[in-house]
């Protein structure tokens, strides 16, 4: 099982490299959508979340407002994977 940390790291360097497009890393407390994050990329996300991990999020229980920086999708992420 995953740490917390070692799920952030996969998250933020995903959210970099497959998502974002950037070159400079991602604050743990930086709002993803003022770097560009939209419902697309949720989309990619939540697919690549459920590949890496071997979960299965239930589309109702992703609530846009809760998962607006690195640091809350971790903690997201680890109540699946924990």
């Amino acid at each position: 099982m995953p740490t917390r940390s070692q799920i952030q790291q996969a998250l933020a360097d995903h959210l970099v490299d497959k998502v974002l497009f950037r070159d400079e890393p991602l604050a743990e407390d930086e709002d993803l959508f003022e770097a560009g994050f939209d419902s697309m990329s949720l989309s990619r996300l939540l697919v690549f979340i459920e590949d890496r991990f071997g979960v299965s999020i239930p589309d109702e229980d992703v609530v846009i407002d809760d998962i607006t920086t690195l640091a809350d999708m971790t903690t997201f992420v680890a109540g699946y994977v924990e």
